[in-house]
């Protein structure tokens, strides 16, 4: 920027008097010599209190030194030069009140004289307008994060949903997961004793509980009680005082309902005062609501298992009935007759004889059957040719049948892939039994290294696949065993001519 010049004094005197900025004019050593009307407003100074002291008397001490630094620096090599850019720079008012300033520096010839000319610029709303930004920018940043922090908590506590754990372990684990989503120093589930109205901890985190009932009476459930009966969440804030039960300051109670019955609540605890904001009592009651979710999945869990071991009970009766008690009752008739046939005919005595033990093995193997089934920890670790022998044994009782077991090979199968095996085996020999209506029935199974074979094949009565549903002859479950384990199944049938069934993995 040019120098300006004082050749027309009235004109720059009137053009600095109306300038919308605060002007100074001091001289090589820093003293004011002329100031605007706009510096004496900005600074609370008369222009008579100004004139003749030093510039650095409009800075804060602080200020001082490198404004002098700055200033001599500019009288060696005069050039335009702006003072707080980069830097934060304040003016001190009359009063003592700083505020932040922007300045810059010019100079003018007067005679032989070089001149100094200051321009300030109160900033004072530009840096609120800034800080307010600023401000405005971190809460949102917060505000993003504990949306994330939020949405990988709720994440968290449905995938805990989502497992197969006890409810108990999955109680244990989501009060951990709201104790960390709602920053509180100790969180608990308390549930309804059932035919009492006695609250009890179900799950805790942050509470150190003593094994005696009554040493936990510290804990005030006044607030849960009000929550329970309200049936909403209730936050409380109070100042911690000495002779009271609690030491927590902050509380906030959410109801855990069931279906319109209540089971219990969730306690959030704080050992200092806080309040509560609206979003606290909102994640707090979908927390709330993700543990009656999981309740209920526990209730809805234990009943299907109590539903599925009556089924399995149910079943295991009709196969004892079906097979074992018909084939004990056969056996029981023939022993009857043997001791007068014995001295009628020894011939046809001996044929019920073998008959006799025909039946009491095939007894003995649907008993042994139900037996591995019911503990399949067992069956896995039978081998597969002696699980086909006490399929085929209980066929030969159940159907009188004639049964052919043949074994090639001894390869030794997976556990998964050789209950697949066992299970279409006894699928097809099922069949035979209900449908077949077959005199001979041939069992093999071949153990190569490359390949597993198992052929089951019948002289039976035989069906045309294409007018028989799937889930008729449970085609459909066996096929599904067979993809499984990534074994291919092939079912081949004709009217009069048998049926082939044929497993290979």
């Amino acid at each position: 920027m040019p120098a300006l010049s004082w050749d027309n004094p009235e004109s720059l005197k009137l053009l600095v008097e109306s300038a919308p900025i605060a002007i100074v004019m001091v001289n090589h050593a820093g003293h004011i010599l002329y100031v605007n009307v706009k510096l004496e407003e900005m600074f609370g100074y008369q222009r008579d209190e100004l004139l003749g002291q030093p510039l650095e008397l409009l800075l804060p001490e602080r200020f001082r030194t490198i404004h002098q630094v700055h200033r001599s620096g500019y009288v060696m090599h005069p050039h335009v030069r702006s003072m707080g850019s980069g830097m934060d720079l304040a003016g001190r008012r009359k009063d003592g009140v700083e505020f932040p300033i922007e300045a810059g520096l010019s100079h003018i010839h007067v005679g032989d004289e070089m001149l100094i000319l200051g321009s300030v610029t109160d900033i004072t709303r530009r840096k609120q307008t800034e800080e307010e930004l600023e401000r405005r920018v971190e809460a949102r940043t917060r505000e993003l994060e504990r949306r994330r922090q939020v949405a990988d908590g709720l994440r968290g506590i449905l995938n805990i949903l989502n497992s197969n754990q006890s409810l108990n372990a999955t109680l244990e684990q989501i009060v951990v997961q709201a104790r960390e989503l709602l920053n509180a120093d100790a969180c608990a589930i308390y549930s309804m004793e059932d035919a009492s109205t006695r609250i009890v901890i179900h799950a805790s985190a942050g509470l150190t509980l003593s094994a005696e009932p009554q040493a936990n009476e510290d804990l005030d459930l006044t607030i849960l009680g009000k929550s329970l009966a309200e049936g909403q969440p209730v936050a409380v804030t109070i100042e911690a005082q000495e002779g009271t039960r609690s030491h927590y300051c902050a509380q906030l109670a959410v109801p855990i309902t069931l279906k319109q019955e209540v089971y219990g609540g969730l306690v959030l605890l704080y050992t200092h005062p806080r309040p509560f904001s609206r979003e606290d009592i909102e994640l707090a009651a979908t927390v709330g609501d993700q543990m009656a979710l999981a309740i209920e999945n526990a209730r809805l869990r234990t009943q299907v298992e109590r539903t599925a071991v009556a089924a399995e009970r149910n079943r295991i009766a009709r196969d004892l009935h079906d097979s074992v008690t018909q084939t004990l009752f056969s056996a029981s008739l023939i022993a009857d007759v043997i001791p007068r046939l014995w001295d009628r005919n020894l011939e046809e005595g001996k044929r019920r004889i073998g008959e006799l033990r025909e039946l009491t093995r095939g007894a003995l193997a649907e008993m042994r059957t139900l037996l591995l089934e019911l503990r399949p920890a067992t069956l896995q670790e039978v081998d597969l040719s002696d699980l086909l022998r006490l399929l085929a044994d209980a066929l030969t009782a159940r159907a009188r049948v004639i049964v052919n077991l043949t074994i090639q090979g001894e390869r030794t199968l997976p556990p998964d892939v050789k209950v697949a095996f066992y299970h279409i085996a006894q699928e097809a020999l099922n069949n035979v039994t209900k449908h077949a209506r077959a005199q001979h029935v041939e069992i093999r199974l071949e153990r190569h290294p490359e390949v597993v074979t198992l052929t089951i094949a019948d002289d039976g009565c035989g069906f045309t696949i294409e007018t028989i549903r799937p889930e008729h002859l449970g085609l459909d479950i066996m096929r599904e065993r067979a993809e499984s384990i990534g074994a291919t199944l092939s079912i081949k049938s004709q009217p009069d001519l048998g049926t082939v069934v044929s497993l290979h993995w």
